[in-house]
C-alpha cells in the first residue's frame, strides 16, 4: 500500500508541475520580444536540420562514389601488389588506397580503404604506418573493426611486445561474438599471453577456446606451447 501511495504522490506532482508550467510559458510567450527570440531559435534548428540532411546526402553520395574505385583497388591487393594497390595503377586508372583515404576517409568505403592500406603497410613490414591507419578505422562494419583490432595486435606481435599484442587480440574478439574469426583471434591472444608470461591470462583464454571451440583445429597448436602456462 505504501509503494502504491508514493506512485501515486510522485504522478499529482508531476502533473501540477505541468500544469504551473504550461501557464508560466503562456505568460512568457505573449511577451512580443520572446516570441522574436523563439522564432530566431527556431530558423537556427531549422538551418541545422537541413545542414545534417545535406551532409548525410553528401556522404552517401562519397561512398557510393568510391566503392567502384574501392573494388578495384582491391583487385590489385588481391594479387600481393601491395606498393601498387597503396599508390594505384595510373596505366590501368585505378585509384589507389593512398588516394581513397585522403578523398573519401569519412565515409564506409573509404574506412574500408584505410584497413586495407593498413594491411598493405603491414604486409610491407612497415609497421608505424599499419598501426596508424589500424587505429584510425572508425566505420561501423564490425568484422572490419574486430579486424583491425587483431591487425594492432599483429603489429605489436611482430615488434615482439607480446603482451601488448594478446589484449589487442583479445579485443579483437569482444566486438561482436558472432564472427567466425573470434577462434583464431583467441587462439593468438593465448599465444601471446603465453609467450608474455602472463599465465594467468593463458589459461583463462585456453579454457575459453577449449570450451567455446571444441572442435578447434587451434587447440592441437596450443600443445606446442602449453608448457609455458600450464603447470
Amino acid at each position: 500500500m505504501l509503494k502504491a501511495r508514493k506512485k501515486i504522490v510522485r504522478k499529482e506532482i508531476k502533473q501540477d508541475k505541468l500544469v504551473t508550467t504550461f501557464f508560466e510559458t503562456k505568460d512568457w510567450f505573449n511577451n512580443a520580444e520572446n516570441r522574436r527570440k523563439v522564432f530566431i531559435s527556431v530558423g537556427v534548428v531549422v538551418l541545422l536540420v537541413v545542414a545534417v540532411i545535406y551532409y548525410i546526402n553528401y556522404k552517401n553520395k562519397s561512398n557510393n562514389e568510391v566503392e567502384g574505385k574501392l573494388m578495384s583497388a582491391v583487385s590489385v591487393y588481391e594479387q600481393g601488389m601491395f606498393q601498387q594497390a597503396m599508390d594505384g595503377v595510373d596505366s590501368l586508372q585505378i585509384e589507389g588506397f593512398k588516394s581513397l583515404v585522403s578523398n573519401y576517409g569519412s565515409t564506409e568505403n573509404g574506412n574500408t580503404a584505410k584497413f586495407y592500406l593498413a594491411n598493405c603497410y603491414y604486409y610491407m613490414k612497415d609497421y608505424d604506418n599499419a598501426l596508424k591507419y589500424y587505429d584510425d578505422y572508425s566505420g561501423s562494419i564490425d568484422y572490419l573493426k574486430a579486424a583491425s583490432l587483431a591487425g594492432k595486435g599483429a603489429v605489436y606481435d611482430a615488434k615482439g611486445d607480446s603482451k601488448q599484442a594478446a589484449g589487442f587480440y583479445e579485443k579483437a574478439t569482444k566486438v561482436n561474438k558472432n564472427l567466425i574469426q573470434n577462434e583464431e583471434y583467441t587462439f593468438y591472444a593465448l599465444r601471446c599471453y603465453s609467450h608474455s608470461g602472463a599465465k594467468d591470462d593463458a589459461k583463462r583464454l585456453y579454457n575459453s577456446l577449449r570450451d567455446d571451440y571444441p572442435k578447434s583445429t587451434h587447440l592441437a597448436d596450443v600443445k606446442r606451447f602449453q608448457s609455458e602456462f600450464l603447470d
